[in-house]
């Protein structure tokens, strides 16, 4: 069954976060409360648009015990064996003040977006439908590969009110489906709250100014990390199999520009992920026009 409710996040701010855990649980844990804190540290009490949030939110756990053949030499392992496989979605959706109002094509695109983006499904399906789809395609995947063990897939998507009339919407998705360790990935879309339009990093940020960038990015995470040069940031496993780059995972922040980087996008998995801010008084010479 679906459930349906408002979330609110109270206002905060947040420079810079990295962790460093060793349990796979704590990670777990941590990595959750990140995007909810992230959340709460970058949004306003204003709603752009009159557009307002709700959460549809569904969990679905399957035990199988799989049918071995004769032909198979794990059949005996196969014959006393259960796996399983938890598929949790808990995502937040647009909704407008007024049905009949114009803000109310612009949820039905943005939303429509998020069923593409987040859910990897056709857009002509609505919501509760594209999550039914998305839950029935891991559970498929699962089904298919009879060599895996216990894997769970979790998205929690969070979405906020940034600079003014963009909403920012944060994807976090945890996996293990074997392995040292699970998986965790965010992912940040924006959205223009007048159009529905979705907003790239080249549209917010032209590629012709992404090396400055990439230089103001590099000072801001020495400094963050109290180091004094890139080589002791390299000592610390920061930037040493990889250059810094203009990572597409930003947010319009209302006091700041936020730029996330996943677990080894430029740091190792012990370091966890990265969150970088440049204030918009050093970033203004390379951001578009329309959002400065």
């Amino acid at each position: 069954m679906f459930t349906t409710q408002k979330n609110h996040y109270l206002c905060g701010q947040i420079q810079f976060v990295t962790m460093k855990f060793n349990s796979i649980k704590v990670k777990r844990f941590f990595f959750s409360l990140l995007i909810l804190i992230l959340a709460s540290a970058c949004s306003t009490n204003v709603k752009w648009n009159n557009i307002d949030f709700y959460e549809v939110k569904k969990l679905e756990v399957t035990t199988e015990k799989p049918t071995a053949t004769e032909e198979d030499e794990f059949a005996a392992l196969r014959d006393t064996a259960e796996r399983t496989i938890d598929v949790t979605v808990d995502l937040q959706f647009m909704k407008s003040d007024d049905e009949n109002g114009e803000n109310a094509s612009v949820c039905n695109l943005i939303n429509s977006l998020l069923v593409e983006m987040v859910l990897k499904q056709s857009s002509e399906l609505n919501v509760e439908e594209a999550i039914e789809r998305y839950i029935a395609d891991k559970k498929a995947e699962f089904q298919a590969d009879e060599m895996s063990g216990n894997m769970y897939d979790h998205l929690t998507g969070v979405a906020e009110y940034g600079k003014t009339n963009i909403i920012t919407y944060r994807l976090l998705e945890e996996m293990y489906t074997g392995g040292a360790h699970p998986l965790s990935v965010t992912t940040i879309y924006s959205f223009d709250a007048m159009s529905g339009e979705f907003l790239s990093l080249e549209q917010v940020f032209p590629s012709s100014n992404h090396a400055a960038i990439t230089e103001l990015l590099t000072k801001k995470l020495i400094k963050d990390l109290g180091k004094q040069s890139i080589e002791e940031l390299k000592a610390d496993g920061y930037l040493d199999l990889t250059d810094m780059f203009v990572s597409p995972n930003f947010a319009l922040r209302t006091d700041s520009v936020e730029f996330y980087y996943n677990t080894y996008d430029i740091a190792p998995y012990a370091c966890g992920p990265s969150v970088i801010c440049l204030s918009y008084e050093n970033i203004k010479p390379y951001i578009s026009v329309s959002f400065e």
